[in-house]
């Protein structure tokens, strides 16, 4: 586990330039707190619709903005988590955040041409090292995410089977 809340706060801000959601949803996630829920569902939900191809590039600025503004904040609640109130935190996040957005699919890319490997095959060694950075970051293993993961399509599953049933229902 790291010492250094300030390279905690940036590992954070990096994963959230990979997938936007990751980083806060491991941040709350590690802190025990209620809420960490939607998080984790926007974060389960971007790795999905990241393979289907839909989502248009990272680096396009409508793109790369939300994953600046997640690291700008991940990295600002990383600190104070740890008592600590630097004003650098959240500029530094953005920029952490922004330039791996930008670098990651480039790398991705040539990557996958390179070694001959289809794109969403890339992505999920893309998601596999955001989970790897994220969950080293918090303190958390890849067992108690992938837990973390499963108990939150269970929730999902079960809140939204009775709006399914009801809509079957109602077609007959």
């Amino acid at each position: 586990m790291m010492n250094n809340a300030m390279e905690r706060a940036m590992r954070l801000a990096a994963v959230s330039g990979m997938r936007s959601m990751m980083g806060p949803a491991m941040l709350k996630a590690s802190q025990h707190r209620s809420g960490s829920r939607p998080w984790v569902q926007a974060a389960l939900a971007e790795m999905v619709l990241d393979k289907l191809g839909i989502l248009p590039s990272r680096s396009r600025l409508f793109m790369l903005l939300p994953r600046a503004m997640m690291g700008a904040w991940v990295a600002r609640e990383c600190l104070r988590e740890e008592g600590i109130d630097d004003p650098w935190a959240a500029p530094m996040g953005a920029i952490v955040a922004a330039g791996t957005a930008t670098l990651a699919p480039k790398v991705r890319m040539t990557a996958g041409r390179v070694l001959g490997i289809p794109d969403p095959i890339m992505g999920l060694a893309e998601d596999y090292l955001a989970l790897k950075l994220g969950t080293q970051a918090v303190g958390m293993s890849l067992d108690q995410a992938t837990e973390m993961a499963k108990e939150t399509i269970e929730e999902l599953r079960h809140d939204i089977a009775p709006a399914l049933q009801s809509m079957g229902a109602g077609s007959m």
